[in-house]
Order: C-alpha cells, then sequence, then structure tokens
C-alpha cells in the first residue's frame, strides 16, 4: 500500500466516523459540531470522546 492510498482511506474512514457522530447527534437531539469537526480533524479520537460524552 503506498502513502496515497493510505491517505485516502483514512480520510474515508475520518469521513464515516465524523457522518455517524453527527446523525447519532441529531437521533439525540444535540448539536455535535465540535465533535464533527474533532473528528474529522483526528478520527477515532474524536468518535470516541464523543461518545464517552455522551454517556
Amino acid at each position: 500500500m503506498n502513502l496515497r492510498t493510505f491517505l485516502g482511506l483514512t480520510a474515508v474512514a475520518h469521513i464515516a466516523l465524523a457522518w455517524l457522530v453527527r446523525l447519532n447527534a441529531r437521533k439525540r437531539g444535540d448539536d455535535a459540531t465540535g465533535w464533527v469537526v474533532a473528528t474529522l480533524l483526528t478520527g477515532i479520537v474524536g468518535a470516541v470522546g464523543y461518545a464517552l460524552r455522551g454517556r
């Protein structure tokens, strides 16, 4: 796997995680804009932070 493929897959994963955070926030009636941005920038770290905050 070359660097371009790795970076592309990483970007897709970050976008997918951010989308899931957004869907969950809408379901809860929350505004998770900050968590979506954090997830786009950090990936799993932002998604886990959002999940832990919601408990």
